[in-house]
């Protein structure tokens, strides 16, 4: 396996600790009935088998093409939330780890269709 979709990886886990001291899960409509403490922990545990299911397939060259699209359509997805009022990833060491995950995504992909 290569470092650079390592790095992407590492890059995704970094955004998600940023995530939850951002309150991402408040974003989700499906969690908010739920109230914050509920809500939080819900976010928070479903992280372990996400992990889980990214460590597993994480030499599978399918799962990283599939997590490379994900990872372009992740930042479009935060760009379309940007002006929800639970919103909170609006500084620039968050937007380091939503949006720097993209040129690592685009570049991998890139290198990947050369082989």
């Amino acid at each position: 396996m290569d470092n650079l979709f390592l790095i992407t990886v590492a890059w995704f886990f970094a955004h998600e600790l940023d995530a939850v001291l951002q309150h991402e899960w408040r974003i989700f409509f499906f969690l908010k009935p739920l109230g914050d403490v509920m809500a939080y922990r819900l976010f928070t545990a479903f992280h372990i088998p996400l992990f889980v299911l990214i460590l597993s397939q994480i030499q599978v060259r399918q799962f990283q093409v599939l997590f490379d699209v994900f990872l372009i359509v992740h930042a479009g997805l935060h760009i379309y939330f940007r002006n929800h009022p639970q919103y909170e990833f609006n500084n620039g060491f968050s937007n380091i780890w939503i949006f720097g995950s993209v040129p690592l995504a685009a570049l991998h992909l890139i290198m990947m269709s050369m082989v």
